[in-house]
């Protein structure tokens, strides 16, 4: 992928010679590559990985009728866990955690081992952020529970909350809520009435990550293949230049026609989906080159009477989502003028507008309007 990126980005790269060494050079460079803020490349196996140790308060609730005060339920827990992230919003952990509850009549020693599915809500819903300080992580998880006193094992299932803190690269800080059900006899009392046995938990720890703990965001490839489509037609422009001046040598040594190197060379972007990118608060558009690149798409989808979508997009970090849907819509239609001015039948264009969006970074390569077959 990283091959693909520095391939498009240098798409602009070209040299063409002239006469007596006449010679047009254009050099592109893409300073912010246009990525996906949901979509990641995938990463080693040995990436993402992570161990946690936390500690804090452990409330039983075995018994709502039993002797104990709300004092005596309280005790003191402890967690080791080591897991993986798999993507940046999933992942597994194995964890084992324990010390003394409360039983009846009596302080248990216990070990509760489980494996738990981590879910980063934050980074769901919000995309994946390398920086984002805060991240919340609800979990579910099953294993089993061990009471040392009575040598007894039973069944026990595992949910909570685990709010963590970015510190630096490498370390975080752990908030964790936490909920153990297991069987009615985990304290190994026959006959109580009640359905299961519960622990609360409320700790707080320490994570550290081992080996490479990030994600490199996907190119938004269709958004490089229009800036590179862009830079042709800029290219275009500079051959066009090129080729009068090769007119006018050639008319100059008219006398001397084996010395003139006549050649064509002509570069237009394919019919392929197309982007074209706006300026903050406006629906002109920025450049002559973008109507050049117009025009050569224009060309290319008349021949066979293309029927167009066009989508007009505004950036929903800046203004409100009124502003931005018509915004949003203004820059659509600004696009579809532009078009049947060139001659594309304008039956043959649906025009709408998304409003504000968030889906590429940085914020401005979301002030677009998207061009595509229907």
């Amino acid at each position: 992928m990283k091959k693909l990126i520095c391939m498009l980005a240098m798409a602009g790269m070209f040299s063409v010679s002239a006469v007596q060494s006449q010679t047009v050079t254009r050099v592109v460079e893409v300073a912010e590559v246009p990525v996906s803020k949901y979509s990641v490349e995938t990463n080693s196996f040995w990436d993402n990985w992570f161990i946690s140790l936390n500690g804090g308060a452990q409330f039983s609730y075995l018994y709502p009728e039993g002797p104990q005060t709300f004092k005596d339920r309280i005790t003191f827990s402890g967690m080791v866990s080591a897991g993986k992230w798999f993507t940046p919003g999933m992942g597994l952990r194995l964890a084992l955690n324990g010390y003394k509850f409360q039983g009846y009549d009596e302080k248990n020693d216990y070990a509760n081992l489980h494996i738990d599915a981590l879910m980063n809500v934050t980074n769901m819903i919000m995309g994946y952020n390398p920086d984002r300080v805060y991240n919340l992580i609800p979990y579910i998880g099953f294993g089993g529970v061990r009471n040392f006193d009575h040598n007894s094992y039973v069944f026990g299932l595992n949910a909570g909350l685990l709010h963590s803190f970015r510190l630096s690269d490498s370390w975080g800080l752990n908030i964790e809520m936490s909920a153990l059900m297991a069987d009615k006899n985990m304290d190994d009392v026959i006959g109580a009435k009640r359905g299961f046995d519960n622990l609360f938990s409320l700790m707080v720890g320490v994570t550290y990550n081992i080996g490479g703990n990030t994600w490199n965001n996907t190119p938004d490839v269709a958004s490089l293949l229009t800036m590179s489509a862009a830079d042709v037609a800029a290219l275009n422009e500079a051959l066009a230049y090129e080729q009068s001046v090769n007119r006018d040598l050639r008319n100059q040594l008219a006398k001397k026609p084996k010395e003139v190197v006549r050649e064509k060379i002509v570069a237009s972007p394919d019919a392929v989906p197309q982007s074209v990118f706006f300026q903050l608060n406006s629906a002109v558009l920025p450049s002559q080159k973008d109507l050049v690149n117009l025009k050569a798409f224009a060309d290319a989808v008349k021949k066979d009477n293309i029927k167009l979508r066009i989508t007009g997009y505004a950036d929903s970090a800046t203004g409100d989502a009124k502003y931005n849907q018509t915004l949003s819509l203004r820059r659509a239609q600004t696009i579809a003028d532009a078009l049947v001015k060139m001659g594309v039948n304008k039956a043959n264009l649906v025009i709408e507008g998304k409003g504000g969006v968030s889906t590429l970074t940085p914020d401005s390569y979301n002030r677009r309007v998207i061009i595509q077959e229907m």
